[in-house]
């Protein structure tokens, strides 16, 4: 028999909703059939059979709040008799096999989970003191909504009436002037995150600009031959290969750092994070293995990549084991900036809008497409000199583009 447990699918999500079943009780299913598919703050996720067998039980249903490391079903392999089923479901021999003696697997009972609400707006009713089961969703079956919460909290508000005319003044006037919003459990983690990283990593910022006017006439010539095949050809696509080639030259930048064992953990593998601003929040998903990925395969999973992440579908996997991260504020018409490092991480670039510029070059003014890179390190183990480096080299690759195909 195999237990199968919603499992911690890291960056800060801890709860999901379950929104569909695609299986029910009694039914045989094949190892990797999608079973099941989970809403959270963050992402929607359809998780897979981690076995082949039959169903032979189902702890939650539709509309219900899971939490981590609690069991989704109950699976019997093949080969599996009745009476090692109930072995396993036990402790001890001496335990009774009966399921109400196995209460870990029962569903829970509690009528709140009945709802149609994601935890978000769950958390937001309790913050407000809205009681969910008075609340009539609006939303696609009956799903409560946001704004269902905030309308519901208006109508049902009340002055105490043991407030004076005098604090009542006061209290109006205060609330006039301020607003308290519960923060969710995304912009909680991330929180979390960025703290950890500035507490415990002494980083240093390097910054500089080089000019891509070659890999923007390249572009150009290469943007309609990718558009045939599918494929949107970025900026980033480039940088993404520049910054590939240089941390496999620099292979001190892919690594982390393990303070307490006073050891460097250098990573065989390159997987390059990238920051992506959502209506949830920022979200950092990675494109694995980039190198020696091609220009191309680069720019198509950093599609696929994105569009996932900004419709909630991204996969668990995309989100874990980044080596490096890259974040764009230059879509936000800005040039510089001092990103804070994706810890356990030791570096993050940034990329700022590309803009054109007088400079000299061979004595003469001219003008060129400058782009604008800020570069932050760990300097516990990364020396400004070998930042300098390491940024000279993805400059060099970025002014001539054509060294992005030698390697």
């Amino acid at each position: 028999m195999f237990e199968f447990k919603f499992a911690d699918v890291g960056e800060g999500i801890h709860e999901g909703t379950i929104t569909r079943w695609f299986f029910k009780k009694g039914d045989s299913v094949k190892k990797d059939d999608v079973l099941v598919k989970i809403e959270t703050d963050k992402l929607d996720v359809e998780l897979t059979s981690p076995a082949t067998g039959t169903i032979i039980k189902m702890t939650h249903k539709e509309g219900d709040v899971i939490n981590v490391g609690e069991t989704l079903v109950l699976i019997k392999e093949p080969g599996d008799s009745e009476i090692e089923v109930k072995t396993e479901k036990t402790p001890s021999s001496h335990t009774s096999s009966k399921e109400e003696k196995t209460p870990s697997f029962q569903p829970k009972s509690n009528d709140n989970q009945k709802i149609l609400a994601t935890p978000l707006v769950r958390s937001l009713a309790k913050e407000l003191g809205v009681d969910l089961t008075k609340v009539k969703g609006t939303g696609f079956g009956g799903k409560i909504l946001k704004a269902d919460i905030l309308s519901n909290q208006k109508q049902t508000q009340t002055p105490s009436p043991l407030m004076t005319q005098s604090s009542q003044l006061t209290s109006m006037d205060s609330v006039a002037q301020t607003e308290v919003v519960k923060i969710s459990r995304l912009r909680k983690a991330i929180a979390q995150k960025m703290v950890l990283s500035k507490s415990n990593i002494p980083e240093t910022n390097l910054m500089d600009e080089v000019n891509i006017t070659a890999l923007v006439n390249l572009r150009k010539q290469l943007k309609e031959e990718a558009e045939k095949q599918g494929i949107k050809l970025t900026f980033m696509a480039f940088i993404m290969k520049a910054v590939a080639i240089a941390l496999k030259e620099f292979p001190l930048f892919n690594a982390s750092y393990d303070e307490p064992k006073e050891e460097i953990i250098f990573k065989k593998f390159i997987n390059l994070g990238i920051a992506v601003d959502t209506k949830d929040g920022l979200i950092v998903p990675n494109v694995k293995n980039a190198y020696p990925l091609s220009l191309l395969e680069l720019a198509k999973n950093l599609q696929e990549v994105v569009k996932a992440t900004i419709e909630r579908k991204v996969q668990l996997e995309q989100l874990q084991n980044s080596t490096f991260t890259i974040t764009n504020f230059g879509s936000l018409d800005i040039s510089y900036g001092t990103p804070v490092i994706n810890y356990p991480e030791v570096a993050i670039l940034g990329v700022g809008k590309i803009s054109k510029k007088p400079i000299v070059e061979n004595n003469q003014i001219v003008v060129a497409d400058m782009l604008p890179l800020s570069l932050a390190i760990d300097h516990r183990i990364i020396d400004g000199a070998d930042g300098g480096r390491f940024l000279k080299r993805i400059k060099e690759l970025l002014k001539s583009p054509t060294l992005l195909f030698l390697s």
